[in-house]
């Protein structure tokens, strides 16, 4: 009740005034801002879910399935992608009895490949939360390069572009690989098949796709297809 309490008009205006500051002041503000915005997001998730009946939703990193099977409770199917080799088991394990969910061991990229997934240095002692922060991208701040596994990438817009069929939801959590894939993703004509889209956005663990992660909000802010909701949390 406190947090909602403080969730208040003026003090997203704060925040988001606040978040242009240079460097780790900034960076601070931008990570509050976010969590006020969490709570609506994670309502507008819900309620693009009830137009999922029949149609198809996207899972981008996945982990242990949570929110797989909540899009699994209303889509007639779920692509849940996970690329970590041991989190993509659990995921299996998780979700064994729903016949309407694939999980897809590969991360979602640009291009086909086999690219390096970085694991955090806690990995192995904890690895059904440091499951969590594996990514694709190097210079993410809680990652130890020294950890790296090879992944394989798929092409998700060709992906997309397979399934010829609308999809209804998409929600994407890969830890600062949303940046390049949206770049990409936006341009694309399968865009207009898909109803809405979920981003979290890790410009605060990657503050060198701080400018890149901004555009992308900009365009999202002006598309009528998809709706796009670049606040999941």
């Amino acid at each position: 009740m406190a947090q909602a309490n403080r969730n208040t008009p003026l003090r997203r205006a704060k925040y988001g005034l606040m978040q242009h500051l240079p460097g780790e002041l900034g960076l601070k503000y931008r990570r509050k801002l976010r969590k006020l915005y969490a709570p609506a997001a994670e309502a507008a998730f819900w309620e693009a879910l009830a137009g999922a009946a029949g149609k198809v939703c996207v899972d981008l990193g996945a982990n242990l399935g949570q929110h797989t099977r909540t899009m699994a409770a209303h889509a007639a199917k779920v692509y849940a992608f996970e690329p970590d080799p041991w989190t993509a088991a659990q995921l299996r394990e998780a979700l064994a009895d729903l016949d309407n969910v694939e999980v897809v061991e590969a991360a979602a990229g640009t291009e086909d490949g086999t690219f390096p997934l970085y694991r955090t240095a806690s990995f192995d002692a904890d690895p059904v939360e440091q499951s969590q922060s594996s990514s694709l991208m190097a210079q993410k701040r809680n990652v130890d390069t020294s950890s790296a596994i090879d992944v394989a990438v798929v092409d998700f817009p060709a992906f997309l572009e397979r399934l010829e069929t609308d999809i209804a939801v998409i929600k994407m959590d890969i830890e600062g690989a949303e940046v390049p894939l949206l770049e990409v993703l936006f341009d694309h004509p399968v865009m207009r098949r898909i109803g809405h889209l979920f981003v979290e956005t890790h410009e605060s663990r990657i503050p060198d796709l701080l400018e890149r992660t901004d555009a992308l909000r900009a365009r999202a802010a002006e598309m009528v297809q998809p709706v796009v909701n670049m606040d999941w949390k």
